[in-house]
C-alpha cells in the first residue's frame, strides 16, 4: 500500500477552517507539520469541580517563548516504512518476538509473537498510525530525519526533530487553551473505544483541533520526549522535565504517553487532552505510535 496521494489536500474541508499558521512539509515522505505559536497556557487539570487523575496537577503555567512544529498527523506506516527500507532498521518486536496486543472484551494487553509494526493485529496500509514503536527506537526515526534533512537543505538553522514535551504536546493539542472541549464530542475528533470497531484507523480522517492537527486525543497514544514527571506547579517556560531517571521528580523510571488510543474509554476522562500514560522506554504495543516535533536543539 501507499500514501494516499493528497493526504492533506481536503484539510480545509474536513475540519471545517484550516490552520492559518506557517507549515512545512516533507513532500516525498506526506509528511507534513504546523507551527505553533508561541504563547502561555495552563498546563494540567483543575482539582474541581470534575476531579482530576492524581498526576494531572498541580496545573502550571507554562510560556513559550519560540515557535515549533509539530507534525500535523502520527507518524504513518508508509514514513516508517521509507525510515526502515533506507536505513536497515528492525524494530525490537521484529527481533525479539512480537508486542503486546489489545485483546478486544478482555481490556489487556497480552503479548503476540506474530505482531510487529508491519503487521500490527489488524489489517492496515499505510495511511494507518504506525505502532509497536518503542520511544528509543522513535528516537532512531528522529535522528535520521534531522539529517536527511540536513543534506537536502530543509532544515532551519539550529532545529533537530525530536518527539514534543508532554508541554508541548499539551499546548498543541488544546491549542494555547483556547480550543474546544474537543473530550465532549471526541466522536468529531477522535478514534476511541465508543467508535473505532477495536482499531486505529487512517490518519487525518476525523476533524482536526484549532490548530490543525489531527488525532490529538485518539487514534494510537503517542511517546513524548519527557520521563514521566510530576508537575512543578508556578510559571515555567518552555519545561522538558528532568534529564535523568533518577530525578526525584520523574514518576517510576517510564517516559510519558499522550493523547489516547482507539481503545481508550470515552467520551469523557479517556478522551481528554490532560491524560497521560507512562511507558518504559521498550513498551511495544498496537496502541502506542508517536508525531514528531521540530524546534531548537536544547
Amino acid at each position: 500500500a501507499t500514501l494516499r496521494a493528497g493526504l492533506f489536500a481536503g484539510a480545509a474541508l474536513v475540519g471545517g477552517a484550516a490552520s492559518s499558521a506557517a507549515e512545512r512539509s516533507i513532500p516525498d515522505m506526506d509528511l507534513r507539520l504546523v507551527q505553533i505559536q508561541p504563547g502561555t497556557f495552563t498546563l494540567g487539570s483543575p482539582p474541581a469541580p470534575d476531579g482530576r487523575i492524581g498526576d494531572e496537577g498541580p496545573q502550571t503555567r507554562v510560556t513559550f517563548e519560540k515557535p515549533f512544529w509539530l507534525g500535523a498527523t502520527e507518524v504513518t506506516v508508509g514514513q516508517w516504512r521509507k525510515f526502515a527500507e533506507a536505513t536497515g532498521n528492525r524494530t525490537d518486536a521484529e527481533i525479539n518476538g512480537g508486542m503486546s496486543a489489545w485483546i478486544g472484551g478482555t481490556t489487556r494487553f497480552e503479548i503476540r509473537r506474530e505482531l510487529n509494526w508491519k503487521n500490527p493485529g489488524y489489517p492496515q496500509d499505510d495511511n494507518y498510525p504506525v505502532v509497536g514503536v518503542t520511544w528509543n527506537e522513535a528516537q532512531k526515526f528522529c535522528v535520521w530525519l534531522t539529517e536527511r534533512e540536513r543534506v537536502a537543505g530543509r532544515l532551519p538553522a539550529g532545529h533537530v526533530y525530536t518527539l514534543p514535551t508532554l508541554a508541548q504536546w499539551e499546548y498543541a493539542c488544546t491549542a494555547g487553551g483556547t480550543g474546544p472541549d474537543m473530550h465532549k464530542v471526541p466522536h468529531d475528533y477522535a478514534w476511541f473505544a465508543g467508535n473505532s470497531g477495536g482499531h486505529p484507523h487512517p490518519v487525518a480522517t476525523k476533524k482536526p483541533n484549532a490548530w490543525g492537527l489531527y488525532d490529538m486525543i485518539g487514534n494510537a497514544w503517542e511517546s513524548c520526549q519527557d520521563w514521566y514527571w510530576k508537575y512543578p506547579g508556578g510559571s515555567v517556560t518552555d519545561p522538558s522535565g528532568p534529564s535523568s531517571s533518577d530525578d526525584p521528580r520523574v514518576l517510576g523510571k517510564v517516559r510519558e504517553g499522550r493523547g489516547n488510543g482507539w481503545n481508550s474509554a470515552g467520551p469523557g476522562h479517556g478522551t481528554s487532552s490532560q491524560n497521560r500514560w507512562n511507558s518504559p522506554n521498550l513498551e511495544k504495543r498496537n496502541n502506542l505510535g508517536f508525531r514528531v516535533a521540530l524546534s531548537l536543539a536544547r
